[in-house]
């Protein structure tokens, strides 16, 4: 009796995890486009570049989209670049994105944006999130668990197709400005805001990830009047340190590219527009270009695309609608 206990309990787990793995292959997103449901799909239109062509990544929260442009960052450098950027985003959220990255790319350089590390209120989310990039996708129901609701029958034995092209290469393009008119805000102190225990070790392996794919890592604070402060820099600093990583906080280099948050944001002050973005990006490059060895490639014919990209985005810049 005590063997045909064992037997059940070894079958009932065996079909309940291959229960999972079937649902999960059924219900992820077979491509990267707002109607196949993956999350985030300007986020994820890194995985319709080819194979092994982005040398830069930069990870984070709205901060990140609004005030980093690939396309700028291309013309000015020749690095080719894209923005894995979602609103509130946290450090679960950056990792799995992370384990994204890695299905496709090969990133010399990742730039992690810090004002995640104080991302709050998505403790649930987030779990769900850091098992299905840890567990991999044979476990994705548990992120995609409510797409059998659009899901269509031609979806179930889809294979993976992505073919959502984002041209500004996950910016958002923006030229509305409001801007911020408050007092200095970064205010010299010797506090530190807390980074969860939650968030250090979600962190800590997406730093472990990075370091086994040979990605240097740089953290990087965007500048925003409205969310964050000089006790966010403390913590960041110091969590840096301790790991000797490079940190740059723009929040206190605004002088050095010439941020006028009067007409650089769009916003009042929380995140930059297409102007801000640029001085940003054009100062980080040069950071860039002076500290690591990332390749070149405007003169390289395999990347006319870029050239295209970019001439659109020129377009795209003098609209006065956002994307």
């Amino acid at each position: 009796m005590k063997i045909k206990r064992i037997v059940r309990a070894v079958s009932f787990i065996c079909l309940a995890i291959a229960s999972v793995i079937a649902s999960s292959y059924v219900l992820a997103p077979k491509g990267n486009t707002a109607e196949d449901g993956i999350n985030n799909p300007v986020a994820h239109g890194f995985l319709s570049e080819p194979e092994n062509t982005l040398d830069i990544f930069v990870i984070g929260n709205s901060d990140a989209y609004s005030g980093f442009s690939p396309m700028e960052l291309w013309n000015a450098y020749g690095y080719t670049s894209y923005v894995c950027g979602e609103g509130r985003q946290s450090p679960a959220q950056s990792y799995a994105m992370l384990e994204d990255v890695y299905k496709r790319h090969r990133p010399k350089l990742v730039i992690l944006e810090t004002d995640n590390f104080f991302a709050k209120g998505k403790s649930i989310k987030s779990m769900a999130v850091l098992l299905n990039a840890k567990l991999g996708s044979p476990f994705s129901v548990i992120l995609y668990h409510n797409r059998w609701k659009n899901l269509k029958p031609g979806d179930i034995f889809k294979k993976p197709d992505y073919t959502a092209h984002c041209i500004p290469k996950g910016q958002w393009v923006s030229n509305e400005i409001q801007g911020y008119f408050g007092g200095e805000y970064m205010i010299k102190t010797h506090k530190e805001s807390v980074i969860s225990e939650g968030n250090r070790q979600s962190l800590e392996s997406f730093l472990r990830l990075c370091k086994e794919n040979d990605a240097k890592v740089f953290l990087l604070e965007l500048p925003s009047a409205s969310s964050w402060n000089y006790r966010k820099h403390n913590a960041v600093k110091r969590f840096a340190d301790d790991r000797r990583l490079v940190f740059m906080d723009l929040n206190l280099e605004r002088e050095r590219f010439h941020l006028d948050w009067t007409k650089d944001s769009r916003d009042g002050g929380n995140h930059l527009n297409n102007d801000g973005a640029k001085k940003v990006t054009l100062f980080i490059g040069k950071y860039i270009s002076e500290n690591y060895s990332i390749p070149d490639k405007r003169e390289d014919a395999a990347y006319q695309a870029w050239h295209d990209d970019y001439e659109e985005y020129k377009i795209m810049r003098e609209m006065d609608s956002d994307f």
